[in-house]
């Protein structure tokens, strides 16, 4: 490959290749002829549009479940969600630990594989934001755009030449949108294909260009602007008027809720929510199998091309890998109560796929979805509350 000589150090990063920098046309003739180079003035480094980085990322780095004390229910449906690569939204009142939880998400998220660090690394460097001295991008990104941020910087696009958005620069780790109701409309709109097929097409009058955006979507919402709305009037401190709350938890429904696979209502913990003497599960230890988990789904799908349950498209899912017939009953029986759309129904059946591959990891021996599974999976998608002696049972928890 012939480059630009200040990109040498940066197209080496793609193994098996032999990389010639150069500094003029001149230069890439001499070289397709066998001359000695010509001389050519230095070329300067292209001046791109360098995207913001999330602020205080580095401090992610110290970050772990551990730190976190009960939020059982809550991890839970989060380690499901970074096996299966599901979008996870998380409600509660401000300060219960939604944040918390989502930024520790990529802890438990195992390294890049080679073609999805040399992909994740191919959109940072179109993005302006590679540093080609640290090498390839290995571990999961972690991006969290403001709410205030406008649809080129989370989506993408741009004057003149098209940079990846937030969403693409996180994929394959985590894009995190907090006070999601508070995101413009046209960026929330706008998650609806990735949301789908896991990519962006970003189409403009001369051209369309499509980029990855598979990352795990999870978005955080309180339960009003002020974020002290409770159903119980006697702890209810809410200062927002009737009209304003019920705007913001509008947001909150249709077309994009129907699209977010786990939710999960957040409480905060309480004493009698974990026990003191016994330490919380590491990242470490959720990683290890999150990362059996997906490698279970790399060889399930090895033939097609997909790497994970939430990508397996709907048709492939009910002819090749269905679940259990009486399985199918429980979700069938949702969908016609009109609690659950068939796009709900399919996405319960990704997920009692996920909850089936990590108690085969627990178990050590092959599970497929049956009642049990596709009962957690039911709860998940559809905010209700876990039974966690259930949970373990399924998963074969201590």
């Amino acid at each position: 490959m012939v480059v630009p000589e200040p990109q040498v150090e940066e197209a080496r990063m793609v193994p098996d290749l032999t990389v010639i920098g150069v500094r003029s046309l001149a230069q890439v003739v001499a070289v397709l002829v066998g001359d000695p180079l010509p001389d050519a003035p230095p070329v300067a480094p292209a001046s791109g549009t360098h995207l913001v980085q999330w602020r205080g990322a580095d401090r992610l780095d110290d970050l772990d479940l551990a730190d976190l004390r009960g939020m059982l229910d809550e991890k839970y449906a989060a380690e499901v969600a970074a096996a299966g690569g599901h979008a996870l939204m998380l409600s509660g009142a401000k300060g219960c630990g939604k944040t918390s939880l989502a930024e520790r998400l990529p802890t438990i998220l195992p390294d890049l594989t080679p073609e999805e660090s040399l992909e994740l690394t191919a959109l940072h460097s179109l993005a302006g934001v590679l540093d080609p001295s640290s090498g390839m991008v290995v571990r999961p990104p972690f991006a969290a755009p403001h709410h205030d941020a406008s649809k080129v910087s989370v989506i993408g696009g741009g004057h003149g030449r098209v940079h990846p958005g937030e969403i693409s620069r996180a994929h394959c780790g985590v894009l995190f949108l907090d006070e999601f109701p508070l995101f413009r409309a046209d960026v929330i709109e706008a998650l609806r294909q990735p949301l789908e097929s896991g990519d962006i097409t970003i189409a403009r009058r001369d051209e369309s260009v499509t980029l990855p955006a598979g990352g795990m979507l999870v978005v955080a919402s309180n339960p009003c602007p002020c974020g002290n709305y409770t159903a119980n009037n006697r702890t209810n401190r809410c200062s927002c008027p009737d009209p304003v709350r019920r705007r913001y938890q509008a947001r909150l429904s249709g077309p994009i809720a129907d699209r977010i696979d786990v939710l999960r209502h957040v409480r905060p913990a309480s004493p009698s929510s974990h026990d003191p003497f016994q330490p919380a599960e590491p990242s470490a230890a959720v990683r290890e199998r999150v990362a059996a988990a997906r490698a279970r789904q790399r060889e399930r799908f090895a033939e097609h091309g997909w790497r994970l349950n939430a990508q397996v498209p709907s048709p492939r899912l009910k002819d090749t890998w269905p679940v259990a017939e009486e399985a199918r009953r429980l979700i069938d029986k949702e969908t016609h109560g009109g609690r659950l759309s068939a796009r709900g129904a399919v996405r319960v059946q990704r997920l009692a796929w996920t909850v089936a591959d990590l108690r085969a990891v627990r178990l050590e021996r092959d599970v497929t979805p049956g009642v049990e599974e596709v009962d957690v999976a039911l709860r998940l998608r559809m905010g209700r509350a876990l039974d966690l002696s259930t949970v373990r049972g399924v998963e074969g928890a201590a």
